[in-house]
């Protein structure tokens, strides 16, 4: 709308943000996309918000709050709700279709929020600035407020990235380039994206981590990052199990006493021999 400033654009990503533990708690789910589309203008998809285990009105009751908050920033919203009777009716009405990822146009990162960030006002501010730095400077913001399933055994003893349990958003950041972008080009986009874009997101979640699976591979301190404090046990569980390395992926555990020869930086490659350190 014309009558909507960027300023107030990125101020209903705050208010949105504010309500991500309130609804995350509910068993409600949010998946969302924010685009840059130009100087100062940004696009915002929600596809979809996903209410579990509630009626139409148990969700307007959800949501009003945030509509109305919206509404106070001259966003108004009327929500298209469908009901489904079965999850697999809903997954097939509600979630886009088969997506791609992976292209030759982009290189993505990835930051577990924990629920302090959304909880606590200063936190909340500190994370849309960093967010709004990325997306202002360019990158593409997939994004979902969710939260692990709660567990009857409290003391897990599992290889599970302990920062999911805290978290209250997912989010993933991409970087683009032409397609015919020189090898410079690429560099300085996935340089940008770890030291600049997400340097930012984990300075504002201290002690989180991500998501391996979507994650940079450029990650600094990928051990701490992707497995939290289980690393030493895992590595060492590595070792004892697999001591001959046989079995090798780049962010594995214990990959780290393995490189791969012709690696040009920020842009690694699996083309070359593996080798022992």
């Amino acid at each position: 709308s014309p009558n909507v400033t960027a300023d107030t654009f990125l101020e209903s990503i705050r208010v949105y943000m504010k309500y991500f533990d309130r609804f995350a708690t509910t068993g409600a789910y949010g998946y969302f996309f924010v685009f840059n589309i130009g100087p100062d203008q940004f696009l915002f998809i929600m596809t979809p918000f996903w209410a579990n285990n509630m009626n139409s009105a148990q969700l307007i009751s959800l949501v009003q709050p945030y509509l109305n908050d919206l509404a106070n920033l001259g966003i108004e919203i009327t929500p298209n709700i469908t009901s489904y009777p079965s999850v697999f009716q809903a997954y097939q009405g509600a979630f886009p279709g088969p997506e791609t990822v992976g292209t030759v146009d982009n290189h993505s990162g990835s930051r577990l929020f924990p629920k302090e960030n959304f909880q606590d006002p200063r936190k909340l501010n500190d994370t849309l600035a960093a967010v709004r730095h990325a997306i202002s400077n360019g990158g593409i913001l997939v994004g979902y407020n969710i939260r692990s399933a709660p567990n009857a055994i409290a003391n897990q003893n599992n290889a599970v990235n302990p920062a999911w349990r805290k978290a209250r958003a997912f989010f993933i950041l991409g970087a683009t380039w032409p397609a015919n972008a020189t090898l410079a080009q690429i560099q300085q986009a996935s340089k940008t994206l770890t030291t600049d874009w997400l340097a930012k997101w984990r300075a504002v979640s201290p002690g989180s981590g991500t998501y391996m699976s979507e994650a940079d591979i450029n990650e600094p301190n990928w051990q701490r990052e992707f497995y939290g404090e289980y690393y030493p046990r895992l590595y060492s569980l590595k070792k004892k199990y697999d001591p001959n390395g046989v079995f090798y992926a780049p962010t594995a555990v214990g990959s780290e006493d393995w490189y791969v020869t012709g690696r040009k930086e920020w842009v690694p490659s699996q083309d070359g021999k593996l080798c022992r350190k």
